[in-house]
């Protein structure tokens, strides 16, 4: 079977993936995890059937790695991770021009969707405040009636603040996904203090917004 590397160069940033040489096929990615890959493999292989990796290469050295399945509580869990370290290693590695803006932008898709169905992420401007922040929105229903929950952040938010509402956003859209009409988003109220998407919610760190 024939492969070719996939590879988008931002000035000394290389983002590389795996992807079928000839027909584009997903068929080697595993079911529970096609539709987080779907239009973006972020860098994603699966060399070994007990995790997947996740390679983003700055200068010569990768700074990806392993995402073992049972670590994570299964595939798709293992995938998200990875997805997310991905993105937030784009963002963090974007180099910039002398005016602060991005030398490069990556194109994406309508509604700024993270590749994560039914989460998005952007910029967000509040006339109210007369301020902008960056904000992830995810998208469910409850009584078969769409809804909306907003994860906040600062435009200068670091890059681990940044993984940790991704995830938060992330999880919030799994769990409505697997409980449906028994889902519950009370809990999401502590996101600010708790990783809800690692087993028994362990707090943050002291100190992990800052002063």
């Amino acid at each position: 079977m024939l492969w070719a590397d996939e590879y988008c160069e931002m000035n000394d940033v290389v983002l590389v993936g795996r992807s079928k040489a000839i027909s584009g096929s997903s068929e080697h990615v595993p079911l529970e995890a096609r539709d987080l890959l779907e239009n973006t493999r972020y860098g994603i292989s699966f060399p070994d059937p007990s995790g997947c990796q996740m390679r983003f290469k700055v200068a010569g050295v990768d700074l990806g790695g392993f995402y073992s399945y049972s670590a994570h509580g299964g595939v798709r869990q293992a995938v998200i991770a990875a997805v997310a370290d991905n993105m937030v290693l784009r963002e963090k590695h974007r180099r910039r021009a002398v005016d602060g803006k991005p030398s490069l932008r990556l194109k994406r898709r309508p509604g700024g969707s993270t590749g994560v169905r039914g989460v998005s992420g952007g910029v967000y401007y509040d006339g109210r405040r007369s301020t902008s922040f960056f904000r992830y929105q995810v998208s469910w229903r409850h009584n078969n009636r769409p809804k909306s929950k907003s994860f906040h952040l600062p435009l200068d938010a670091s890059a681990d603040q940044m993984l940790h509402t991704f995830r938060t956003a992330i999880q919030f859209r799994a769990e409505w996904e697997l409980q449906l009409t028994e889902f519950e988003p009370a809990k999401y109220q502590f996101w600010r203090s708790q990783r809800l998407y690692e087993p028994g919610h362990p707090m943050l760190p002291q100190g992990f917004w800052g002063a």
